[in-house]
């Protein structure tokens, strides 16, 4: 046989391993990308979110959607069509930014017809750069570009772990409480005193100027929450800052971020009050539930019994922000909580 001929014959058959790999990564599609899973249970946990999420965005079935980090990932979306009206889905991701949930809400907008957003506010999300996400997500899988998608056709993980992962599964399909299951890490965790592992009742550091965090804020909102309030007039936008344990505002005093964080609230409810289609939720100095550490795993992320009690507020309209000052007044209780454990140099709350 000549080189020329078998030169050929090699690239022929490189080209067609490659050829019979895509297929098969493609037609069983681990992460539903292209199609929903329904011969297996589909690798949709914590570990596997960014991947599982470019699926989840494209292909189920909702018109709402939960978008936010860690402490949104123990909502149940049928809780929330009963009381919100809708099919809901999670569109979560832990230690998420607000690129990370743009990306999430532009897949949304492009492929379903979204009738309310339910966003927490999470303040860390919006002091990260403008293309920070809070980890490496595969942009190729959340852009409208195929041909770049050979990185999922091919990729080492898929081939390796996710697609066996899939035949291992296979006959076991989903049901729709996988909505509520995913991502969801209730029931994991010791709650109480263990929650303060984390805390800081000590000043450590002098406080910040809180200007960094107000332009990197102002800046992420401009870019990554605004735009979609702007274009989507008939959606209906529920923001709410989340209930973080008094412990955890301490904490941020301890740091010296604390002005600078309280200083986000105003901001976000200046900027996001003034459409129509925005409702502002404050959950963060509901007394009965940050002052109890019994709701805490650690000062930050409480029990799935307080996403559903979020739910039933948001449905009954309870804990709308209508005027600034309403949130000020909320701000500086955060404030004096605060002060009151630094000062004390521990929990002396309830919990303890």
């Amino acid at each position: 046989m000549k080189r020329k001929t078998w030169a050929l014959l090699c690239l022929l058959g490189i080209v067609g391993a490659f050829v019979f790999i895509s297929a098969v990564v493609i037609a069983i599609d681990p992460f539903q990308v292209y199609h929903l899973a329904t011969r297996y249970m589909p690798p949709i946990d914590n570990t596997t979110q960014v991947y599982a999420n470019a699926g989840i965005v494209r292909n189920y079935e909702y018109d709402s959607a939960i978008v936010g980090t860690s402490v949104t990932e123990n909502f149940r979306p049928s809780q929330m069509d009963a009381l919100l009206g809708g099919r809901f889905i999670k569109l979560c991701t832990s230690a998420g930014t607000a690129r990370n949930h743009a990306l999430l809400m532009d897949l949304a907008f492009d492929t379903h017809d979204v009738k309310r957003i339910v966003y927490g506010l999470d303040v860390y999300s919006f002091i990260a750069g403008l293309d920070e996400t809070g980890s490496e997500v595969p942009l190729y899988l959340y852009d409208r570009n195929p041909f770049n998608d050979a990185q999922y056709w091919l990729n080492r993980s898929v081939l390796g772990s996710f697609l066996p992962r899939c035949l291992r599964a296979w006959g076991q399909t989903q049901d729709d409480f996988i909505r509520d299951s995913m991502y969801c890490w209730a029931g994991r965790d010791d709650y109480g005193l263990v929650a303060l592992y984390n805390a800081q009742f000590s000043p450590v550091e002098p406080m910040r100027p809180i200007d960094e965090s107000i332009e990197k804020a102002l800046a992420n909102l401009n870019t990554h929450v605004i735009p979609f309030i702007v274009a989507h007039p008939q959606t209906q936008f529920d923001f709410f800052f989340p209930p973080y344990s008094a412990a955890e505002w301490s904490t941020m005093q301890a740091k010296g971020t604390l002005e600078g964080m309280l200083a986000l609230r105003g901001l976000c409810y200046d900027m996001l009050s003034q459409y129509a289609n925005v409702i502002v939720h404050d959950f963060a100095a509901r007394e009965d539930w940050v002052l109890n550490l019994n709701n805490y795993k650690d000062t930050l992320h409480y029990g799935q019994w307080i996403n559903d009690a979020i739910v039933e507020d948001i449905a009954a309209g309870s804990c709308i922000v209508r005027r600034r000052d309403q949130l000020d007044t909320a701000t500086e209780q955060l404030r004096a909580w605060a002060g009151e454990l630094i000062a004390a140099g521990r929990w002396i709350y309830q919990g303890s």
